[in-house]
């Protein structure tokens, strides 16, 4: 019975269970040949090509029109890398495989699970690891538990990357502006005393049709700092149009955004710089944050609480699973002259959909492991608040993208990767069977091949010395 099961994919029936009975007990056949006379059989074939489906596409290849298809978004690395070690094992087949996916947008799509909101606003995802939070209440807890004035953040100095005493200006800060009534004073002493914002910096504010009359406070801060371009717009903007018309303002050669409900270190700015003054090779410049639960906490009283993320360095399969340059990075302006603008169709992830257009062409990100950036967690925020866009448009954004950016190498079948491995070590690259048996067997066979040139390019006739 369980040769059927494996083999033809049902029970045998009562006659066929003691026809082959009869023939292993009475000696006719061995319990070898039993096994293999069902295995081979014309029956067991044709199930074996039912479940090949498209056998002449690769695993990975397969595994990612299946998300496409069904999920409506693209699969991250480890999600390939799962699937095809699943199927490699046979722990099931592909058409097992697309009904298992299937499945899983059969739930959503007609709705047999409880609907639940897309984001706990009193619960905050901790970027860069999986299924960890960060609560609210113990947030609270934690800055109560602080003395009264809490210890003064001391930043790291790396004189290196000193910027020089010229007068130029470099960076445009931009900030859309809607219903920020509570914050605009805070935010816009923060930006103020920025350590470079009166040499190097301008701060254009793109009112969004604020009905809470914040230009007020704009026009007092305006007459002290004429750095602050400020304009309105005729009509309710989304965010990313905003966004737009401060870059077409813009005049500095670096770009970043600030949040008004967000706070920076008075050095964040010119860390950012540097970093761009210093490596001309040097795309995006972004940064872990510290979380804050409160939006009219001090900076240092966030920064002592330290709750703060872990995003990871960015590459082009990592970005697929997390939009590691999040909070207020900085990139080259120039990155729009041949990407274009942001994409005003989205309303929440219009700047990841624009992240993941620069890894495509291969543009570099740099992360700079020193948080100066605090992210307050908005019950109300476009990205926070309970019924945000924000999680689907980021998985219609990696169906758009994800045949750009993800690797090749791990989308080939195992014989095409192991080719690609030869030509990188120049010579076959020799993968023990029990490394193939692992999940991530590339990630480790490519490291055999690395150690394998390596040792090649150093033997004395290839350096020359014989």
């Amino acid at each position: 019975m369980r040769l059927y099961q494996l083999a033809l994919e049902r029970t045998p029936s009562a006659e066929e269970r003691a026809n082959w009975i009869s023939a292993v007990t009475s000696g006719r056949m061995t319990a070898v040949n039993l096994a293999l006379t069902i295995l081979n059989s014309a029956e067991a074939d044709a199930v074996r090509k039912r479940a090949a489906l498209v056998p002449e596409v690769a695993d990975g290849r397969y595994i990612q029109f299946l998300y496409a298809t069904f999920l409506h978004r693209s699969p991250i690395a480890f999600e390939i890398a799962y699937w095809s070690h699943q199927l490699r094992q046979r722990s099931l087949d592909r058409s097992k495989l697309a009904l298992t996916l299937f499945s899983r947008f059969a739930v959503k799509a007609l709705g047999t699970q409880a609907a639940e909101p897309n984001n706990n606003p009193s619960l905050a995802p901790r970027m860069g690891k999986d299924n960890e939070f960060f609560d609210a209440k113990e947030w609270e807890r934690m800055a109560k538990s602080l003395p009264g004035n809490a210890p003064r953040f001391i930043p790291r100095l790396y004189p290196s990357l000193a910027l020089g005493h010229r007068d130029e200006l470099a960076v445009s800060i931009i900030t859309s502006m809607y219903r920020g009534g509570a914050y605009i004073h805070q935010f816009l002493e923060n930006i103020t005393q920025q350590s470079i914002f009166m040499k190097h910096c301008e701060l254009i504010i793109i009112d969004a049709d604020s009905p809470e009359g914040e230009e007020k406070a704009i026009a007092s801060y305006s007459q002290r700092f004429p750095n602050i371009v400020y304009h309105r717009a005729a009509s309710r903007i989304g965010i990313y149009e905003a966004w737009n018309l401060g870059v077409q303002l813009s005049r500095g050669r670096y770009l970043t955004n600030a949040n008004l409900d967000d706070l920076r270190r008075t050095d964040s700015l010119e860390r950012q710089m540097e970093v761009f003054e210093k490596f001309p090779f040097v795309d995006v410049v972004y940064q872990d944050f510290f979380y804050s639960f409160d939006g009219h906490a001090p900076f240092d009283l966030s920064a002592a609480v330290g709750m703060i993320s872990d995003v990871p360095i960015v590459t082009p399969n990592n970005l697929l699973h997390s939009n590691s340059p999040h909070n207020a990075p900085m990139w080259r302006r120039s990155l729009h002259d041949e990407l274009g603008l942001f994409d005003t169709s989205y309303r929440s992830a219009g700047d990841y959909d624009f992240w993941l257009r620069c890894v495509a062409q291969q543009k570099r990100f740099f992360k700079m492991n020193d948080p100066h950036v605090i992210y307050y967690v908005n019950p109300v925020g476009l990205s926070t608040q309970p019924d945000t866009r924000g999680i689907d448009e980021a998985a219609q954004i990696t169906l758009r993208h994800g045949k750009d950016v993800m690797s090749e190498a791990l989308l080939d079948s195992d014989e095409e990767f192991e080719t690609r491995l030869a030509r990188v070590a120049g010579a076959p690259v020799a993968i023990p069977q029990a490394l193939k048996d692992t999940v991530h067997w590339r990630y480790s066979a490519a490291q055999l091949a690395l150690r394998q040139w390596s040792s090649m390019a150093r033997r004395p006739q290839n350096l020359g010395l014989n």
